[in-house]
């Protein structure tokens, strides 16, 4: 099956609730090369290895045990910027999935309303969101396995919002300068501050 989506791997250990990297044979702290960053407008599958205290010994998932997944900037928002629920774990293809081994993975759509506007509040280009991930087994509430921070950012470039690319071609137009676009059209560019910083923005499409 060809590829769709985005991958991201983790490993967690659920006895520390938190992200890690295998070190030889040895769960550890990421440093700042293992730092994880994110994307608004793309969709996602996270890979995860949950295990307990060392990559050997797996953390052995109830059987039918449902999951979610949400991340988010604020604690106690709702509603949440970005979720997944049960039905976006395990879809056939995506990954290995095996919960009696700690092997798990789910889809997560990070081209939401309630994630744009929230980047959109802030300034800088990026926001640190934090991640749970709980377990809801059949016979009890639900067991938080783990949490981890990453770094979601605006892209400079979305393809959620691309405009079609310019040619090389400019003109002069009554004073202002226009570019042919792939499309037929002349647009004129205008100079622009968004949030104290200089960008780009375009006129009408003209013959």
């Amino acid at each position: 099956m060809s590829d769709k989506f985005s991958p991201v791997d983790l490993l967690l250990d659920a006895n520390t609730r938190s992200r890690c990297v295998d070190v030889g044979d040895t769960l550890q702290v990421p440093d700042e090369y293992h730092q994880i960053d994110l994307h608004y407008g793309s969709q996602y599958l996270f890979m995860a290895k949950v295990c307990k205290g060392k990559p050997s010994m797996p953390y052995v998932f109830t059987e039918n045990t449902a999951f979610y997944w949400g991340a988010d900037s604020v604690y106690n928002h709702t509603p949440y910027p970005i979720s997944s629920v049960n039905d976006q774990f395990h879809i056939a293809g995506d990954f290995a999935f095996d919960p009696a081994k700690g092997l798990i993975c789910w889809r997560a759509n990070l081209a939401t309303s309630e994630l744009l506007a929230l980047l959109n509040e802030t300034t800088n280009p990026s926001l640190l969101f934090h991640h749970y991930l709980w377990a809801l087994p059949p016979d009890i509430d639900s067991v938080l396995i783990a949490t981890w921070d990453t770094l979601i950012w605006l892209p400079a470039v979305n393809a959620a919002i691309a405009a079609p690319a310019a040619t090389q071609y400019e003109r002069r137009k009554d004073g202002r300068t226009q570019v042919l676009f792939s499309d037929g059209k002349w647009r004129t560019r205008y100079g622009v501050l968004v949030d104290g910083n200089p960008a780009e923005t375009w006129g009408d499409p003209e013959d």
